[in-house]
């Protein structure tokens, strides 16, 4: 598949984590965050038919999950969330509920709720800690990137990860802190950036679906973004003072 602004053409998967990467990598300087916003700009797209197979093993997969996790005495909705979300492509037509603002809301959910749960499974362990935490999350973020990227973006996300987990433990660069809020909110936005780019497309987006068929063009794209500029200022106003100390010792 094909998008193309101005007079370039590329693919969609590149199109869109090219996207996401630029900007959330202006936005949160955070490598955990920036990983969630390139996983969730490829999610939209299992919409799609020729999707329909990984779909289907990404149900199964939840489902045995599922089993595992309740046959050790955990909480075995985690894996009921893949399965859901595997539902929701199933059930979506392309470019239909996944790239609507209620998909995007609820995808959002869903996966929040995942890296909350799966964190939450060492709570069962004596040796929780906030550095077990973050190995567990980079652990959730690797398996959302095997089951959502595109198998030439794989390798690339994985050699990072990889990197960033090597250089903690020599101590090249400190422990990440875990930030819930832009975790969450890095989702949402890598989700809405797929919305974005596909509103300067020609067919648009149905933003409003299952409410609505009406198509939104730019002016919805330029809007969605705005929006999340002002959510982001909002909710990490800390960051803005960091920018703009930046800025002023820059010049």
């Amino acid at each position: 598949m094909l998008f193309s602004i101005g007079c370039v053409s590329i693919s969609s998967y590149k199109g869109h984590t090219i996207f996401a990467f630029i900007l959330s990598l202006f936005l949160f300087y955070d490598p955990l965050a920036i990983a969630l916003a390139v996983i969730s700009t490829n999610i939209p797209d299992f919409d799609h038919e020729f999707k329909r197979y990984q779909v289907l093993k990404i149900i199964a997969l939840g489902g045995l999950i599922s089993l595992f996790l309740y046959f050790m005495g955990l909480p075995y909705y985690l894996g009921l969330l893949i399965s859901l979300l595997g539902c929701i492509f199933l059930l979506s037509s392309h470019r239909g509920f996944t790239h609507s603002i209620l998909g995007v809301i609820i995808i959002t959910i869903s996966l929040s709720l995942f890296l909350f749960f799966g964190m939450g499974l060492f709570q069962y362990s004596l040796i929780s800690s906030d550095s077990i935490n973050l190995m567990v999350l980079l652990i959730l973020i690797i398996f959302l990137a095997l089951l959502f990227l595109n198998k030439k973006l794989s390798p690339i996300f994985l050699v990072a990860i990889a990197s960033i987990i090597i250089s903690i433990n020599l101590g090249f660069i400190p422990s990440l802190k875990i930030n819930l809020t832009l975790l969450v909110f890095s989702i949402f936005f890598g989700l809405s950036s797929h919305m974005i780019l596909d509103s300067f497309t020609p067919l648009g987006v149905k933003a409003f679906r299952p409410f609505s068929d009406v198509e939104y063009h730019k002016k919805f794209g330029v809007l969605l973004f705005l929006t999340l500029v002002i959510m982001f200022v909002l909710l990490f106003p800390n960051k803005i003072l960091f920018y703009f100390s930046f800025l002023v010792n820059f010049i």
